[in-house]
């Protein structure tokens, strides 16, 4: 990951923040963050491998914001409340272990890790962060305070920043006195007061920390999932009349996105999975007009897509629509009866005499046994034969 040269320096301003507030409830709709339940994964339990669509940062030593940290968080399985009975649904799991007591009575080993993503945003916009959040009965949050300062925390934190990423304002919301305290089957939805960009805002940083955590016995972890960042355009903004809709086109079609605004925008601009788009000939055009037009769509271009409308008032941002592509294949099917538990090869070729490619081996489980020939492109007119081997 790339950490914005800015982070570490607003990492102070951000403990300067840290305070408890009233624990607050409501409902996640994932309506703001790219990824917002953690259901898409990089990559589980590995250092400096967030969800996709997240930034992470540890960082390992008292003397923050300085000391090296890789392995502060993971994304597993067994965290996941978006929905509760979805199969392969991910959580963050913050490593509150990671840290450890040491003969130093200022514990130099605590660890803090940050999750975040950043949104565009301008000022006058109302924001407020949720979050789910939990952790087991040992996380040092909950535990007595150690002879040190400041003490560990939990929280969530919405952060306004200038084009130059200089951070304009910084809000956190203390977790701890509502979050549960149990264990991940104790997890809690809680939600920040509402925060309202300062001028000069062009972007809002969201997202859960763990701070100066340090190792206890037992069970430490800390849990984060479903993230929802609900924002309120400063008046005057663009209203959203018409949201884009989610396409579904063959491989090599076209797909366009359309958004409608009252009054009528003055800029327009699409992100791609959280990423400006920009117009490239024949492929991608009218990236900063009302309508997004994807040419010749590939795997390359399967994703969630976002417009993003301002004028002098102030911005606004559409719905979250994904692309898909629908192929429709007819794959030749080899019917292969034979002596069962024998190994038969199956061959194509373009003509009836060759020259012919090996495409599967198959050990004879049953009579008769089917094999599909997945192989791309499909032909109209292909031959086939089968070799026993063994």
């Amino acid at each position: 990951m790339k950490t914005p040269k800015s982070l570490l320096k607003k990492m102070a301003t951000l403990l300067a923040a840290v305070g408890l507030a009233a624990c607050g409830t409501g409902i996640a709709n994932a309506n703001d963050l790219f990824n917002p339940n953690l259901d898409l994964v990089t990559a589980v339990d590995a250092p400096n491998s967030p969800p996709v669509g997240w930034n992470v940062l540890g960082i390992l030593s008292a003397s923050f914001p300085t000391g090296g940290f890789g392995d502060g968080e993971a994304s597993e399985p067994w965290c996941n409340v978006s929905p509760p009975s979805a199969p392969n649904g991910y959580g963050i799991f913050f490593k509150g272990f990671s840290g450890h007591t040491n003969s130093d009575p200022n514990l130099n080993d605590v660890c803090s890790v940050y999750l975040y993503q950043d949104n565009p945003c301008s000022a006058g916009t109302k924001e407020t962060l949720s979050g789910y959040v939990a952790c087991e009965s040992s996380f040092s949050a909950i535990q007595p305070p150690p002879p040190i300062l400041p003490a560990p925390d939990v929280i969530l934190y919405v952060e306004f920043l200038d084009n130059s990423g200089t951070v304009l304002a910084s809000n956190a919301f203390s977790c701890i006195p509502g979050m549960g305290k149990t264990g991940f089957s104790s997890i809690v939805n809680l939600t920040t007061p509402q925060y309202t960009a300062p001028a000069g805002t062009v972007t809002v940083r969201a997202g859960g920390a763990m701070l100066y955590a340090y190792s206890t016995s037992g069970a430490q972890g800390l849990f984060m999932d479903s993230f929802d960042l609900e924002s309120v355009p400063a008046p005057g903004s663009p209203a959203i009349t018409t949201q884009p809709i989610a396409a579904t086109v063959k491989p090599g079609g076209t797909a366009t996105f359309t958004v409608g605004t009252t009054p009528v925008a003055d800029t327009y601009s699409w992100l791609f999975q959280g990423t400006v788009l920009t117009d490239s000939p024949g492929h991608i055009s009218g990236s900063t007009t009302a309508t997004l037009t994807i040419s010749g769509a590939s795997t390359n271009d399967i994703g969630v897509y976002q417009a993003v409308v301002s004028n002098s008032s102030g911005l606004n941002r559409s719905m979250k629509v994904p692309l898909a592509l629908n192929g429709l294949n007819v794959f030749p099917v080899v019917n292969l009866s034979g002596v069962i538990g024998s190994t038969y090869e199956i061959d194509r070729a373009p003509t009836v005499t060759g020259p012919w490619t090996s495409f599967s081996t198959n050990k004879l489980t049953m009579q008769p046994q089917y094999i599909i020939d997945t192989t791309l492109p499909v032909s109209q007119s292909e031959f086939y034969r089968e070799v026993w081997l063994y």
